[in-house]
């Protein structure tokens, strides 16, 4: 029987466990065993008598006990080699899983059995490679989405840049603003990258204080006010005297995006309203538009990274994409959540619950 690793240190620490205690105990017997037999000789009447067949009785009693105690010991080394091997099976499975997956093999599992610890070391060791592989497939889709948009305006300026050395077009001011629009456009993207980096960190914390929210949605209004008068766009808001720990700061920028999400995608003449109400221990903001609204399945993912309605990537509407999955970590750091409900061409809701206290 070959042996190596944790199953051959287990099957040696009960093997040497089981001896110590099991040659202590037989010493104990030989020893009282022995020590009685000598008592009777002392105190029996005639001994010489019985003497040969007391000595080969006691050696009967003391052999018989000796062999004992090699069969128990053969038989604790073999037990000793069962159950180290069972005990060490899933430990090795799970020692290979996790190899697998330091390999890159994310869709690695553990078969899990029992209601015991080294089950639920298995489920965890599963959940693990579940977030990991979750995790992998982020990445790789985030470094494809960074990459097509970093590629549509690099692929502008430059095509446009060699047409203007071949002579082809003219550096008019129009042309150098369109290389403005495209490299501001970089810009922004790389500063909403640095932000969701920033807000992800484990070391971010909010600067909390009691803040009044009708304020704050006021000022977050004025702010963005000048944008839905040129568009033609009415907004409005509801009072509210709620007071609740904020970071005045990062909750005006989850404001903000989220209004000027809502002018992107509403026509001119339409709507954007923005009511408050308390919920039990909770205040509900509610931005509702009267935009082209959006459907179940795209609800459900615009808050992911770079993710568009817009399949094409039409930038008709502009944005990187970042801004809501930006307002959604805020939103979370502050112990809220958010969501969105929409009917397509009818509209979109996004509601916002805070923790009062």
């Amino acid at each position: 029987m070959k042996m190596r690793g944790l199953h051959a240190r287990l099957t040696l620490i009960f093997i040497l466990a089981a001896t110590l205690i099991f040659t202590l105990a037989s010493l104990v017997i030989l020893l009282e065993v022995h020590y009685h037999f000598k008592m009777f000789q002392m105190d029996a009447p005639n001994f010489r008598a019985i003497q040969p067949l007391t000595l080969h009785f006691e050696r009967a009693v003391l052999g018989s006990i000796f062999w004992t105690a090699v069969g128990v010991f053969l038989l604790v080394c073999f037990l000793s080699y069962i159950v180290a091997k069972k005990l060490a099976r899933p430990l090795v499975k799970m020692r290979k899983a996790a190899e697998e997956m330091a390999k890159g093999d994310l869709k690695t599992r553990v078969v899990t059995q029992g209601h015991d610890e080294l089950q639920e070391l298995g489920h965890s060791l599963n959940e693990l490679a579940s977030q990991l592989e979750k995790q992998e497939t982020a990445r790789q889709n985030m470094t494809s989405d960074i990459a097509h948009e970093l590629r549509t305006p690099l692929a502008t300026l430059k095509s446009h840049i060699e047409a203007i050395e071949d002579g082809i077009f003219q550096a008019t001011p129009e042309r150098l603003h369109s290389f403005g629009e495209e490299i501001e456009r970089l810009i922004s993207l790389v500063e909403d990258l640095e932000q969701l980096t920033t807000f992800e960190a484990p070391g971010f914390v909010l600067d909390k204080e009691q803040e009044d929210l009708g304020n704050l949605i006021q000022q977050s209004i004025n702010t963005i006010k000048e944008s839905y008068v040129q568009k033609g766009v009415i907004l409005s808001s509801s009072n509210t005297d709620l007071q609740l720990p904020l970071d005045k700061k990062r909750m005006m920028q989850v404001f903000i995006n989220l209004l000027s999400n809502a002018l992107k995608f509403t026509p001119a003449g339409g709507t954007v309203t923005v009511a408050t109400k308390k919920l039990d221990s909770k205040a509900q903001i509610i931005i509702t538009d009267t935009g082209i609204g959006i459907s179940d399945e795209d609800a459900q993912k615009v808050f992911e990274r770079f993710y568009r309605t817009e399949k094409s990537r039409n930038r008709r509407y502009g944005g990187s994409g970042i801004g809501l999955a930006i307002a959604k970590q805020l939103v979370e750091a502050h112990e809220g959540r958010i969501w969105i409900e929409s009917v397509p061409e009818k509209g979109t809701a996004v509601y916002i619950t805070l923790p009062l206290s």
